[in-house]
């Protein structure tokens, strides 16, 4: 029989295991907190010059965490602040770039572009330019001195490229010379000076109301702001003839390519009747303006403005790469996931209006399509398939001998050196562009992307004094195509 002091003892025994419980739970409890605190420490210093990424599986989507470093640094740039200055930003090309790319699981251009403020200019194998921003030079070059990287200067005001581009442009088209030429076209097209949609589409117009027999315009779908995408036909018989597509301005920035397209537009009409044979039977397809939406607001926010303008999740950014949305190589290396990037390649291969109508408009067309040739600035290259894999087409040989008459007959003619060669070579992989695509979808043989000029000291703001010789080696390239088709 149980006395009142067992009982007693037995209380005190219960209450000493629950208080002993207690305290084991709150200690485990603490010691968990402080390993994930721990934890969460180390990573956050430790990822400081990795610039954290958070990746989610499935959709392989990622997002840029904590959205501040460096106490109120923020991690992204406002690109649609309006109107953007360059002032003080600098264009840099970056050497040594191989052995960071090499031991690093986040790529140099997101680590400059998020935490250094950088604008990436051009990346290839060797070397990589960037424009960085006044307030984020020291930062970044100790940066890169910290990972044996060299800077090479090409430009110590990026604005001043901008201004000096447009006040050329004025007193050039303010010239005797200009004056006339605006006169002969109806539109205003003229090639001293960079043209606004408007009158890049007024002259396409003017085109098909004189050469009504042999010319039709399309507009082959609308961009996400309503603007149409417009493709002008040139054939005296579209049934039978061999087709060649060209392309310009995909990326905004890139003001050289739809002036370039464009001449090549005039320069095929200007003397119809007198033109070879090999020009004449062949159906012509040229899209001047592949990015319309992207290119009007590069022209009245921001200079240096490369995407389309469709808006995304991220309330901050805004834009595509369509030269990354095309459906090859889509999700492979060489593009973004993340809507702020400049490589983004959008939520879905073919996600965007303009990649969706050229699509539809050639898909219907491959028969007979001998040539896809898409025209982009800079670095004065012509290079043909694969971009998205690193291996060469099979018939690279025959595309290699075309691509070398061409650059052969550029040197001759205005003393510029172009590079001929397979486009991984020569600018790395990069997969979701439009011409893999045209080569492995539609099986179209003679595929070429033209880097335009300069080699970098101008990049983008190529000084308008240059538009007619460089619209000129477009050309040169374009009649080495359709002899090598003929």
């Amino acid at each position: 029989m149980k006395t009142s002091k067992d009982r007693r003892r037995k209380c005190y025994l219960s209450r000493s295991k629950a208080t002993t419980l207690t305290t084991s739970t709150i200690l485990f409890i603490l010691l968990l907190l402080l390993t994930v605190i721990t934890y969460r420490t180390y990573a956050l210093d430790n990822d400081e010059e990795k610039v954290q990424f958070i990746t989610n599986t499935g959709n392989q989507k990622k997002q840029f965490a904590p959205t501040t470093i460096n106490n109120d640094e923020t991690r992204y740039i406002d690109v649609n602040a309006s109107p953007i200055h360059y002032d003080g930003t600098q264009l840099w090309r970056i050497h040594n770039i191989s052995k960071y790319i090499d031991e690093n699981l986040i790529p140099l251009t997101d680590v400059l572009e998020y935490k250094y403020g950088g604008n990436v200019w051009k990346e290839n194998v060797k070397f990589l330019d960037v424009s960085i921003t006044k307030d984020h030079l020291k930062r970044a070059r100790q940066f890169l001195k910290q990972n044996h990287m060299a800077v090479e200067i090409l430009n110590d005001n990026v604005q001043k490229l901008i201004d000096d581009e447009a006040a050329m442009g004025v007193n050039l088209t303010s010239s005797d010379f200009g004056k006339r030429t605006r006169k002969s076209t109806g539109s205003g097209m003229h090639f001293k000076d960079y043209h606004d949609l408007d009158t890049i589409y007024s002259f396409m117009r003017e085109v098909r109301g004189k050469y009504p027999n042999i010319c039709r315009l399309y507009s082959i779908g609308k961009t996400v702001e309503g603007r149409d995408l417009k493709v002008l036909r040139i054939s005296e018989n579209p049934r039978d003839y061999k087709k060649i597509w060209i392309d310009g301005g995909i990326h905004a920035r890139e003001w050289v390519s739809p002036a370039t397209v464009t001449f090549i537009l005039y320069k095929l009409l200007a003397n119809w009747t007198d033109q070879p044979d090999y020009i004449r039977h062949k159906t012509w397809y040229i899209m001047p303006v592949m990015n319309p939406d992207g290119y009007v607001y590069s022209r009245r926010e921001n200079r240096l403005w490369r995407k389309n303008r469709s808006p995304s999740k991220h309330q901050q950014c805004y834009g595509v790469d369509l030269n990354r949305n095309f459906d090859i190589g889509w999700d492979s290396y060489g593009s973004s996931t993340h809507p702020c990037s400049d490589t983004y390649r959008g939520h879905s291969p073919a996600s965007e209006l303009e990649t969706q109508a050229v699509v539809k408009f050639l898909t219907k067309r491959k028969f007979n399509l001998h040539s896809y040739l898409t025209f982009h600035s800079y670095g004065q290259l012509m290079v043909y398939p694969w971009a998205y894999r690193a291996v060469k087409v099979k018939d690279a040989n025959i595309l290699q001998r075309v691509a070398n008459t061409a650059v052969q007959r550029i040197a001759k003619k205005t003393q510029q050196n172009y590079r001929a060669a397979a486009t991984y070579e020569v600018l790395g992989i990069a997969g979701g562009g439009s011409d893999d695509w045209c080569r492995a979808i539609l099986g179209t043989p003679y595929v070429y992307t033209v880097e335009l000029r300069d080699r970098g000291h101008y990049g983008f703001i190529l000084p308008p004094d240059q538009i007619l010789e460089t619209a000129l080696e477009g050309y040169i390239i374009v009649d080495t195509v359709a002899q090598a088709i003929n």
